[in-house]
C-alpha cells in the first residue's frame, strides 16, 4: 500500500508547478527581442488571422492561400532565406487574400518583419 503524502510535499509540488506555468506564460507573452522573433511573431499572428478569415474566401482560395503561407513558413525556416522568394509567395499571399479583413494588414506586418530581419543581417 502507497504512502500517504504529506501536505506539504503537495504545497512544495502545487506551488512549483504553478511557477513553472508563470514562467512559460512570461516567456510566451513577452515582446520579441531580436529581429528574427519579429517574425516568428509576425508570421504566427498572420497564420492564425488567417485561420480565423479563411472562411470569407473561396474554397479554391483558400486552398492556394494556405499552400502559400506553408510556403511563405518553409522559406523562412530556410537555413538562408531568400528575401526574392519571401516576397513572391507574400505577394501571392496577399492577392489571394486580399478581400479578407485583417488579412492585409497581417500581411504588411510580416514583410516588415522580414525586411528588417533580412535587410538587416
Amino acid at each position: 500500500m502507497e504512502e500517504p503524502v504529506a501536505k506539504e510535499k503537495f504545497e512544495l509540488v502545487f506551488l512549483g508547478g504553478g511557477a513553472m506555468l508563470n514562467a512559460i506564460t512570461n516567456r510566451l507573452r513577452r515582446a520579441p527581442a531580436t529581429p528574427r522573433e519579429e517574425v516568428g511573431a509576425a508570421m504566427y499572428a498572420l497564420g492564425r488571422t488567417f485561420e480565423e478569415r479563411r472562411n470569407v474566401l473561396e474554397r479554391s482560395a483558400q486552398a492556394e492561400a494556405g499552400r502559400e503561407l506553408a510556403a511563405i513558413s518553409s522559406e523562412l525556416c530556410a537555413t538562408v532565406p531568400s528575401r526574392g522568394v519571401v516576397d513572391a509567395h507574400l505577394d501571392a499571399f496577399e492577392r489571394l487574400v486580399s478581400g479578407a479583413e485583417e488579412l492585409p494588414e497581417a500581411v504588411g506586418r510580416l514583410r516588415e518583419a522580414v525586411a528588417g530581419w533580412l535587410d538587416g543581417e
